[in-house]
């Protein structure tokens, strides 16, 4: 079963809240705790240090004792010793969320900006590109939201090219137009009026 948490960064703002976190994510995630201090934005460090928490609460919650984060040669993390668990972490504007359970899942969450036209043609190929409106913020969006979760799912991240995959809005399905990987369901909600978050999972795990 595939569950996602989603929380605001606010809670951070607390410096007792802010310092017992940042031990946690010391005791998980080094490299993240010295990311963080290094980070002069607050809100920045902020995000970086929801998202932390939220794999800890997450190793909490399925009672893996001393759990430590590592990397793939992508970036992707992954708890040593647990291959059985699969997770993902996003966070943009005011949110952080995380998606984790059974099966491969990717995640991702935007906070709407203006897009631009050489932004739009970065993240759509031809044949979507003329299905959207440019006007229209919050429909690039949703649409990027879902290909960046897609390409997290894929453990390739940004080293993906967005224009390779295509969005079918209709069946809430995704896939690569080259075939070169597996096609995908997704779902998307808006946490907040001007935020877009998307899951993905290969089509062969039932979502809702």
């Amino acid at each position: 079963m595939m569950k996602i948490v989603i929380e605001r960064i606010s809670k951070y703002k607390d410096e007792d809240r802010y310092a017992k976190a940042l031990d946690c994510v010391r005791d998980i995630e080094p490299e993240r705790c010295e990311s963080i201090m290094r980070i002069k934005s607050e809100d920045n460090r902020l995000r970086a240090m929801s998202a932390g928490m939220l794999i800890k609460d997450m190793c909490d919650k399925l009672d893996i004792a001393y759990p430590k984060v590592l990397r793939d040669e992508h970036g992707k993390p992954y708890i040593e010793g647990h291959p059985e668990i699969y997770f993902n972490i996003s966070h943009s504007g005011m949110f952080a969320v995380l998606a984790y359970g059974d099966k491969p899942v990717g995640i991702d969450i935007q906070e709407t900006r203006n897009v631009t036209e050489s932004f739009a043609r970065r993240i759509l190929n031809e044949s979507e590109y003329d299905s959207y409106d440019m006007s229209d913020p919050k429909a690039i969006c949703r649409v990027w939201t879902v290909k960046e979760a897609y390409s997290k799912l894929l453990g390739l991240g940004l080293g993906y090219d967005f224009r390779d995959c295509v969005v079918d809005t209709d069946n809430k399905t995704v896939s690569d137009i080259n075939g070169a990987y597996g096609s995908a369901l997704y779902r998307s909600y808006r946490p907040a009026p001007d935020v877009y978050m998307s899951y993905v999972m290969y089509t062969d795990t039932e979502i809702k």
